[in-house]
């Protein structure tokens, strides 16, 4: 392999180069959109957010793009479950479908009261590759776990979001994306701890939780 094949790989990193690697779902939100390479979500990935507590705008951050997969102009064959795993509340249908999500492509699992079920439960719904989008909570996670959540979700195609506390800020993560969110009066402060292909930047999002 040349040096220019070599640097023109997708997985490699330029400091000046703003692309994404494979497809993304735009965010819906401007601002945001314009710090992620492609301008959205890398799919086929692990996007990790922590938080400093449950409610931040967390779920309002993801409704835009979780509508669009269930548009009926979205490509059927790209289409799969909505998979929820161990919300720590229960998600209220109303306000899922008032934001465009389809109901009956929504499936919520509740996992025992083990640190690891979540992830064992995230990963096997990877696995499936029946899925579009997995939503997991969980309260820790090590870096092997953490690996091998990036790379099923690499060989599923699927958009893999994992919710962790904030206390993980300071832990190692191979998470293709990896956020922090903190709540201000009505606007969600989004920091960009790492992005594969980007720079770390900070978003100010305005939005009903």
């Amino acid at each position: 392999m040349d040096i220019k094949t070599l640097i023109e790989h997708p997985h490699v990193w330029q400091g000046s180069n703003n692309q994404a690697v494979g497809e993304v779902y735009a965010t819906g939100f401007s601002e945001l959109d314009a710090l992620l390479p492609g301008g959205g979500w890398p799919t086929a990935a692990l996007t990790e957010i922590l938080l400093e507590r449950h409610g931040v705008g967390e779920l309002s951050l993801l409704m835009p793009a979780m509508a669009r997969l269930c548009e009926p102009e979205f490509p059927e064959s790209a289409r799969g479950w909505i998979f929820w795993v161990s919300p720590p509340f229960i998600p209220y249908a109303p306000a899922l479908s008032r934001h465009g999500i389809d109901l009956s492509r929504v499936l919520l699992v509740h996992t025992p009261a083990m640190q690891c079920a979540s992830l064992w439960a995230m990963e096997q719904a990877l696995h499936a590759k029946s899925c579009i989008a997995v939503l997991a909570w969980a309260r820790a996670a090590d870096n092997t776990m953490l690996r091998r959540l990036q790379l099923a979700a690499e060989k599923a195609r699927c958009w893999a979001v994992l919710f962790r506390p904030d206390a993980a800020v300071r832990e190692r993560s191979p998470a293709a994306l990896r956020l922090r969110l903190a709540r201000t009066g009505d606007v969600t402060r989004v920091e960009i701890l790492k992005c594969r292909g980007a720079r770390p930047g900070v978003a100010h999002i305005k939005q009903d939780i």
